[in-house]
């Protein structure tokens, strides 16, 4: 479901820059909507139930300098009809012009005129052909929401009641992931159970069995998706009732999906099924794992266990997600794939459905970290990556895994938004970043029942609602504070308008996303803060230490004075901390060489709790990253003389085997740079970075590997050829990149490439059925080279130099 557009880290650090106060003066102002029509409205807001869509500035996606709204769409039968007409501007309500973000204020003016107290009036400020007037709208009188909302809260009981009667007369309805199915199920309602007995014994009865399904869905595809929700339902609905006609569907469902698990825990888009050594949870090929896709299925696995279904793959996937996603309790948020953790709260739901996971388990750690994380998301739950459909279907939920408390403070920060998204009708709509409606989220879950699940909480009707909850995972009082208070940084509360002592107090704080924003400020002032920093060091709170030296990072030639303190955190007993330390000295760059050899050091030891060894991965950027977008370049990326070898080696050979393939990737520069006789000292660990896959996130798992051919065809090693045979047809993500670059290796050895020449012919012969012109035009190049090559290279093997004692080196 990857669209290509700018992923989540680059909209939040364009956020950051927005709310920070850091817009550039050329920013364009907000349209006067009474001077002037924008050329482009599709992009409108609903605005609740009136029955009208509006027309908003935005800026980087948000509405906040939005003082005005432009009528764009009136629908028939609404309360708008005979009020409104397309081309009013809205100015304000209750008589007060729009002071603030008016997509928020009209939001709260909903909640304030469906109150009793209102009696159902809106009143709105119109601008209307140069003339300004009040139009009343006569709304549905809904009540006032209850401090505890969704708990004990009249008007979350009736919007849920209005919503699945909605859902009811067409539960298919844009319902590929059957959300709408569960919505019904947890209302409670028993007039909606023969609609979901019929859903759930028809998905049932369409589901092969075990290894049929395991046979057509483990070859390519995008079937994760699909199976991680349809498991759910089927789950809850036996759970609900059980009905032992839907258990064989449960069975190979669950069982598909732990066959289908990767090495680390993660899925991808699709299942898989054994790699080249005949077993199962390999590599997650080709693209790398998709979180956003696997943890419906890690919640359908631990839903699948209270089913009772016996699997001998069950429990060991179960514990491998535990393993992979408990490791970000405590750091950041879920990321995309087997990345780093998120410093955001939430990225459209991911963190929300780990919350979902351990608390089903009753996994307690994990369970309030990431549920207080989701209480702490309020105010970025429309940003994610390709959108925010799954924030809605999981953030209520989840929030709820904390506590009756924690989802109603949640939820007061969202009501402006939920009354925004209600339609007259009952229904809910799906609202892009930047605006934009649907009644669906790309037709794969119907948005009425996603927001559905989060009123119907109170009820407890299913696990994924708070059946069976256990309360000992519930946050606290302080903590519930403490996570409204961590997003709290729009306007005068956002970072740049901080003293130097609130950001300080911020490196504390339990909320990444806050230590790291605070650290940032910090960098980009002038405060003599360093006195500070050094003593939070040697607290005993992690979270003092893992502020402290992001700071020190983002102080970069400023730190040069902790530059020892700071390398020794590399063996913190925290190991984020370990790994903080090494981004903190990858941000200070190439001032960081005095501290080099413990740089080196640390590199070459493996951490034997990190299972992505992180810590590594963050010093291979330091160290020998080429440099681009993701920073600047490391210390040894341009030369590596000089550098005492005995330290270097180790470090290079940790980093050709890390796990990671961004980590493997910053041998770029290194493999650039080797002599022979390194090549020599290196050959196992040299040739195994080529030949075998990084086994995790393997979408960029081709750049060390197309290094070590470049490297081998410079340096003349022969065991180059095989290996850029076997890449020129390597059908992994980035093919087209990956064949162009590998022929032309095989080019620059000529004549010595002889032996390719049968295997380049039978490529000859595939390429022309598939209609390659690209490749058979460089293919001709490379066949040419070779054949016309009287005087080819000498070329030497490493084979000698693979059992080669490395005696430190």
């Amino acid at each position: 479901m990857k669209n290509g557009s700018v992923c989540f880290r680059d909209m939040l650090s364009l956020l950051v820059f927005v709310l920070s106060g850091a817009w550039v003066l050329a920013a364009a102002a907000p349209v006067d909507l009474t001077q002037t029509t924008p050329a482009k409205t599709k992009n409108s807001y609903n605005l609740g139930p009136t029955g009208a869509l509006g027309w908003m500035y935005v800026e980087a996606g948000m509405t906040v300098k939005a003082h005005q709204i432009l009528i764009t769409v009136v629908e028939k039968g609404s309360p708008a009809e005979g009020k409104l007409d397309v081309g009013d501007v809205i100015l304000g309500a209750f008589g007060k012009p729009f002071a603030q973000d008016a997509r928020k204020s009209f939001g709260w003016a909903i909640g304030r005129a469906e109150t009793e107290e209102a009696k159902g009036i809106l009143p709105l400020s119109v601008w209307r052909k140069g003339k300004t007037q009040t139009v009343d709208l006569k709304l549905q009188i809904m009540g006032t929401y209850s401090d505890t909302s969704p708990y004990n809260c009249p008007k979350a009981r009736k919007i849920l009641e209005q919503g699945c009667a909605r859902i009811a007369k067409d539960i298919k309805k844009e319902n590929r992931f059957p959300i709408n199915e569960l919505a019904l199920m947890a209302s409670g309602n028993p007039a909606y159970m023969g609609l979901v007995r019929e859903s759930a014994r028809a998905l049932a009865a369409g589901v092969p069995e075990t290894e049929k399904l395991w046979e057509a869905s483990s070859h390519n595809g995008k079937h994760t998706w699909g199976f991680g929700y349809r498991n759910v339902f089927l789950t809850e609905y036996y759970l609900a009732t059980g009905d032992k006609t839907v258990l064989p569907a449960i069975r190979a469902y669950t069982a598909c999906i732990a066959r289908g698990q990767g090495r680390y825990g993660t899925w991808g888009h699709g299942l898989f099924g054994p790699g080249r050594d005949g077993k199962l949870h390999g590599p997650v090929p080709p693209y790398g794992p998709v979180n956003q896709a696997g943890l419906p299925c890690f919640v359908s696995l631990v839903l699948a266990r209270k089913c009772g279904i016996k699997d001998p793959e069950l429990e060991p996937a179960i514990a491998r997600a535990n393993k992979f996603f408990g490791y970000y309790a405590g750091k950041g948020a879920i990321p995309y794939g087997e990345h780093r953790p998120g410093i955001c709260h939430d990225d459209n739901g991911k963190t929300s459905i780990a919350a979902m996971a351990f608390a089903l388990q009753g996994r307690r750690a994990e369970t309030q970290f990431f549920s207080k994380m989701v209480t702490a998301s309020y105010e970025s739950r429309e940003w994610g990556h390709c959108g925010n459909g799954f924030s809605y279907v999981w953030g209520p939920i989840a929030a709820n895994c904390g506590g009756p408390k924690a989802i109603a403070a949640f939820m007061k920060e969202l009501r402006w938004y939920h009354d925004l998204a209600r339609r007259w009708d009952g229904a809910f709509v799906y609202i892009g970043t930047g605006g934009g409606v649907a009644s669906s989220y790309r037709s794969v879950f119907n948005s009425t029942g996603s927001y559905m699940l989060g009123y119907a909480v109170p009820l407890k009707k299913l696990h994924i609602t708070g059946r069976d909850a256990n309360q000992d995972n519930w946050l606290s009082d302080a903590d519930v504070a403490e996570a409204i208070a961590a997003e709290r940084w729009l306007g005068d509360n956002a970072h740049a308008n901080r003293t130097a002592e609130q950001l300080l107090a911020g490196l504390s704080s339990w909320s990444p996303l806050d230590r790291a924003w605070s650290a940032r400020e910090l960098g980009k002032r002038q405060d003599n803060v360093l006195p500070r920093l050094l003593p939070m060091l040697g607290s005993n709170k992690a979270t003092d230490r893992l502020g402290a030296v992001t700071a020190l990072g983002q102080l970069k030639a400023r730190a040069i004075p902790a530059l020892d303190a700071i390398a020794g955190l590399l063996d913190d007993e925290d190991r984020w901390v370990r790994v903080q330390a090494a981004e903190a000295l990858r941000n200070i760059g190439a001032q960081a060489r005095p501290v080099l050899h413990q740089m080196l050091r640390a590199t070459a030891v493996k951490d034997e709790t990190d299972p992505m060894e992180f810590r590594t991965g963050a010093l291979a950027y330091a160290l020998f990253y080429p440099g681009g977008s993701y920073g600047p370049r490391g210390i040894l990326a341009g030369s590596l003389e000089g550098v005492d070898k005995g330290l270097l080696y180790p470090a290079i050979r940790a980093v050709a085997a890390n796990p990671d393939s961004h980590a493997r990737g910053c041998l770029r520069s290194t493999y650039a740079l080797i002599s022979l006789d390194d090549a020599k000292a290196l050959a196992p660990e040299f040739l195994a970075s080529v030949k075998e896959m990084a086994p995790a996130n393997t979408m960029f798992s081709k750049g060390v590997r197309l290094a070590g051919i470049q490297a081998m065809a410079r340096l003349r090693v022969e065991e180059g050829i095989p290996l850029a045979l076997m890449m020129v047809n390597l059908r992994d993500w980035g093919r087209n990149y990956i064949t162009m670059v590998s022929l032309n290796v095989l080019k620059e050895y000529r004549g010595a490439a002889r032996s390719a020449l049968p295997e380049l012919k039978k490529l000859e012969a595939q390429w022309r059925a598939e209609k390659r012109a690209d490749f058979l035009k460089k293919l001709a190049e490379v066949v040419a080279a070779i054949e016309n090559d009287n005087n080819p290279p000498e070329l030497i093997s490493l084979k000698d130099y693979l059992g080669k004692d490395k005696g430190g080196q």
